[in-house]
């Protein structure tokens, strides 16, 4: 099973990228592989997602290929060392920077805080192939589709969306889940990118 707890091994250093908050991809294969015995620490697996809202990339490009694209935009730059990067960053003037991947997907630079990982990436708001969506709706999206996994169940259902928010996550329920917005139409992005068995 995917160790979500240090989801930023997914990418190279000195890359960091917190794929379990911004890699549907990513996410959908820790969805397959999640086993039934792990189900007391699921909320312990989602706490990289954090709790606020986020930008999550919804596009093909794995995280083995973000990271190589990224440090060949940056190797060409002769970016790649902590100071010189930091200094491009700082250089911006609000202490970020941009750039665009194969696919047009855009993706924001920031300052690392993590030793060896200086690179903090993560996609661009607005970006293709980019949604925002709000921490406890993407937790419940993931909690729903383990739950149908392992006990079967219609994912898009009310029932079992509260069934899954109340037995794994311990939230309450909720009141609707809409196809086309929220947390139906996160269970759908993800639901699409689960490999198949």
């Amino acid at each position: 099973m995917f160790n979500t707890l240090n989801s930023y091994d997914s990418v190279q250093g000195p890359l960091l990228f917190n794929c379990m908050k911004h890699h549907a991809g990513f996410i959908a294969s820790f969805i397959s592989s999640f086993r039934g015995s792990s189900l007391p620490s699921l909320k312990e697996h989602l706490s990289p997602i954090g709790k606020s809202q986020m930008d999550l990339y919804t596009g093909s490009l794995e995280p083995h290929e973000i990271s190589s694209e990224i440090k060949d935009f940056l190797h060409a730059r002769d970016l790649l060392g902590e100071k010189s990067y930091l200094q491009w960053l700082a250089g911006s003037g609000v202490k970020y920077r941009e750039a665009k991947l194969s696919d047009e997907s855009v993706w924001v630079f920031l300052p690392g805080k993590i030793t060896g990982r200086h690179v903090h990436i993560h996609p661009g708001r607005y970006s293709p192939f980019t949604i925002r969506v709000r921490s406890e709706t993407l937790r419940t999206a993931i909690a729903v589709l383990i739950y149908c996994r392992l006990h079967g169940g219609n994912c898009h259902s009310l029932a079992v969306v509260n069934e899954a928010r109340e037995r794994l996550l311990e939230l309450s329920p909720v009141k609707e889940v809409s196809s086309r917005r929220g947390l139906g139409r996160m269970i759908a992005i993800l639901e699409q990118k689960i490999p198949p068995e």
